[in-house]
């Protein structure tokens, strides 16, 4: 057995103590490399019953927070600046005439630098009559470009220059934007912003507003939008690995040779297009709020998805990030040798 493997069992010792100790209820863990894949599946769908009794298992639907930014609305948008809808240099403001500020770019919204906070002022207060009007009154908080904000508004931006762009082609629903140009030519049949089956989705957080949330978005602003380019899509960890393969493999049906080599070569504030590099230039992270994680080791060619519903039932687990932290490390210390997958599958 190599280092390799020695490190991915470590990896699922490490989240079952995690289930033992009631840090989480459950997971669901994938481990790509350009040829294969290896699923992990342990716990339970959650705490409150009847999901207390349901095992985690194959094609559980997760929703997936912020995950949704890479693998929706930056993937699409990189998609149109490939076909010269726009470059990342094209302010905002021409192709969303009702923005404002003529300095912010595309680009500038990839990378979370636009200036603009990372909530619109009030969320509390926000209605699905309000939520428009007062998403093009925030004002940026910097200038373009000077720091680093991770900003949801940037993105839900973004998925309107996707549905409504002056000059975007096929203008329409961030749903049929994203199945026809991603889900569909990657074989992800479940990823959608609809859960079709709610027995087969897991629970989030229980809140005084909602109840108990499970098979509708988590998110507040997702939530009140119907379609978000910043949150709100659901997928399975089947899914998940798919799309991490493409990124690995450099599938052409995602994007073209250059757009891979840009998101490669691009590094503001720590980040690139889309993505944080926090783990280092070569890799690729990104996180959802609900518990969800993608991290691409380039050098390697190998990725680890981690679905979760660490919110559930209630969003106060700091415990289970700092954990996270302490298994995305475990996993890139792995050697370079690779001899894939000797342990049985449903380890």
């Amino acid at each position: 057995m190599t280092d390799t493997n020695i490190r991915e069992h470590q990896v699922i010792e490490h989240l079952r103590s995690l289930v033992e100790a009631k840090t989480l209820w459950g997971f669901s863990l994938a481990f790509v490399n350009e040829r294969k894949t290896f699923l992990s599946y342990d716990g339970v769908m959650g705490q409150i019953p009847p999901y207390d009794r349901l095992p985690v298992k194959a094609g559980l639907c997760y929703d997936l927070a912020s995950l949704s930014k890479v693998v929706g609305t930056a993937s699409r948008i990189m998609q149109l600046v490939a076909e010269g809808a726009f470059t990342l240099d094209t302010p905002v403001k021409t192709l969303l005439p009702g923005f404002r500020h003529t300095y912010i770019t595309v680009e500038n919204l990839l990378l979370h630098n636009s200036g603009l906070p990372a909530e619109i002022a009030a969320k509390q207060t926000l209605t699905r009559d309000n939520i428009m009007e007062r998403l093009f009154q925030t004002e940026p908080v910097y200038e373009p470009g000077t720091r680093f904000i991770y900003s949801d508004v940037g993105y839900i931006l973004l998925g309107l220059i996707i549905k409504e762009g002056k000059g975007v082609p096929e203008k329409g629903s961030l749903e049929k934007s994203f199945k026809t140009h991603i889900f569909s030519p990657l074989n992800m049949a479940h990823t959608s912003f609809s859960v079709f089956d709610t027995q087969q989705c897991l629970p989030t957080e229980k809140t005084l507003q909602r109840g108990l949330i499970c098979g509708q978005v988590h998110d507040s602003k997702a939530w009140l939008l119907g379609e978000s380019g910043s949150a709100g899509l659901f997928s399975t960890l089947e899914n998940m690995a798919a799309f991490a393969q493409a990124y690995l493999q450099e599938d052409p049906a995602l994007f073209p040779p250059k757009i891979f080599r840009m998101i490669q070569e691009t590094q503001v504030f720590g980040r690139t297009l889309g993505w944080s590099k926090e783990y280092g230039s070569h890799t690729l992270y990104h996180t959802g709020f609900t518990g969800t994680s993608m991290l691409i080791d380039r050098n390697r060619k190998e990725a680890m998805v981690l679905l979760t519903n660490r919110i559930h039932p209630a969003r106060d687990n700091q415990k289970f990030l700092d954990e996270r932290k302490k298994l995305n490390q475990l996993w890139l210390a792995q050697r370079h040798s690779y001899n894939p997958f000797p342990y049985p599958r449903g380890c």
